[in-house]
């Protein structure tokens, strides 16, 4: 059985998971408890046990400072 994964840009991946409680493990979205950020360059977790819209928001708040860098 797969689980939950959502591709945000091309920087950052949300997670389902079920928790602290059951160690983080990735679930179907209907069975998460909360939701994880990673980025995507580094594979490291930058964001943990968030409601979907804060773990949404947050990436999409990250991906506009991005894109809003001056390019040099």
């Amino acid at each position: 059985m797969s689980f939950f994964q959502m591709k945000v840009g091309n920087m950052f991946t949300i997670v389902a998971t079920n928790g602290a409680a059951n160690g983080h493990q990735p679930v179907l979205k209907s069975d998460a408890t909360g939701y994880d950020v990673f980025d995507r360059s580094s594979c490291k977790m930058v964001f943990r046990d968030q409601p979907f819209d804060a773990a949404f928001d947050f990436c999409t708040r990250r991906l506009s400072f991005v894109s809003a860098k001056p390019v040099q």
